[in-house]
């Protein structure tokens, strides 16, 4: 078997409203979004060791939702690395469930062992406590009792063989990070 790490990221926070003749597709960060995701770039640091979970590999690319404030977030929240992620555009992810985003993860390249998304909730606390895996209850219990807010990173490692195995329950929490971060 062969280890696979999914980060998702929820956008960090948002103004109310959108810009004037703008939709909700075009709402921005609002300030403490920014500060939110340039603290979570400074945890990442140049290496991502910052975030303490020792050898889980950084993401090779970075799947966004094309949503400004998830363009947004994901600028600013990979702005450290000293190798960030490939990033692209999901059109899908925009309103998109948690099914429609593990099959867009299913067809991942074998190559690609670690993806970050980056998204929306209601997606992202659905689509969280959805892979953590019966087995893993302290996983579980912490990803129920801290939700998953605006600006929050979860990390899971799977023992796939191949990202097209992925599915519900599959999953052990690696790691989950909730605003306001302070470095360890």
């Amino acid at each position: 078997m062969s280890a696979r790490t999914l980060w998702l990221l929820r956008h960090a926070k948002t103004v109310a409203d959108p810009p004037d003749g703008g939709s909700d597709f075009d709402r921005i960060l609002a300030p403490r979004g920014r500060r939110d995701a340039t603290a979570l770039s400074h945890l990442f640091g140049t290496d991502g060791r910052g975030l303490g979970l020792g050898e889980v590999p950084l993401p090779q690319i970075a799947l966004v939702s094309p949503a400004a404030r998830a363009v947004a977030t994901a600028d600013l929240a990979l702005a450290e690395l000293a190798a960030p992620p490939a990033r692209h555009l999901v059109p899908d992810f925009y309103s998109a469930g948690p099914e429609e985003v593990l099959d867009h993860l299913r067809t991942l390249p074998d190559d690609v062992t670690s993806v970050m998304v980056v998204g929306h909730n209601p997606t992202a606390q659905a689509l969280s406590l959805g892979l953590i895996s019966r087995s893993d209850k302290k996983g579980h219990d912490l990803a129920v009792r801290r939700g998953f807010p605006t600006c929050a990173l979860g990390v899971y490692t799977f023992r796939l063989k191949a990202w097209a195995d992925v599915g519900s329950h599959t999953a052990r929490l690696a790691g989950l990070f909730i605003p306001p971060f302070k470095a360890p």
